[in-house]
């Protein structure tokens, strides 16, 4: 069972991630979920979420699921825990990426996903839970390889729309 952190739009996609967590999570010996998980945060500046919350949880993590829905490739939270999760710091490893689509949504793919899928890869929803554990071992064993860390980081969070 790897530890694993989760990434997602909180804003349209809490009910997926939470079913995601319960269906897959600690519970059913898939992953151990490393993830902040409805902490209420919001109040707090960015860099304290950042430097006292998501960087140690990342680093606790060897592998980052995405859950893609219609926003994500737009948000800069996903953006930003992507790019952290694929930097080799000081007693840690890179993570692999494992993207998910989101059912009966439109899917918004994040660029630095794209560009580093040489790291991991994308699914689809998975019907059962040793897909997943597959997918995740996977993608885990790609977690070495150079990533592609070109792009500056998204300043703001966009929309397909705008």
């Amino acid at each position: 069972m790897r530890n694993v952190f989760v990434s997602y739009s909180h804003r349209l996609d809490q009910d997926e991630a939470d079913d995601f967590r319960k269906k897959f999570g600690f519970e059913k010996g898939v992953f151990s979920d490393r993830s902040l998980e409805n902490m209420d945060i919001g109040h707090l500046s960015d860099d304290t979420i950042k430097n006292n919350y998501i960087r140690p949880i990342i680093k606790n993590s060897s592998v980052t699921i995405i859950l893609i829905g219609k926003e994500t490739g737009g948000r800069w939270w996903c953006d930003w825990e992507i790019y952290y999760s694929l930097l080799k710091t000081t007693n840690n490893e890179r993570n692999g990426l494992l993207g998910i689509l989101l059912p009966n949504k439109q899917h918004w793919i994040p660029a630095r996903l794209e560009k580093n899928l040489h790291m991991g890869k994308i699914i689809n929803m998975p019907r059962d839970y040793r897909t997943l554990e597959n997918a995740i071992e996977e993608v885990y064993d790609l977690r070495l390889q150079q990533p592609n860390l070109k792009d500056s980081l998204r300043q703001r969070n966009s929309s397909i729309y705008t």
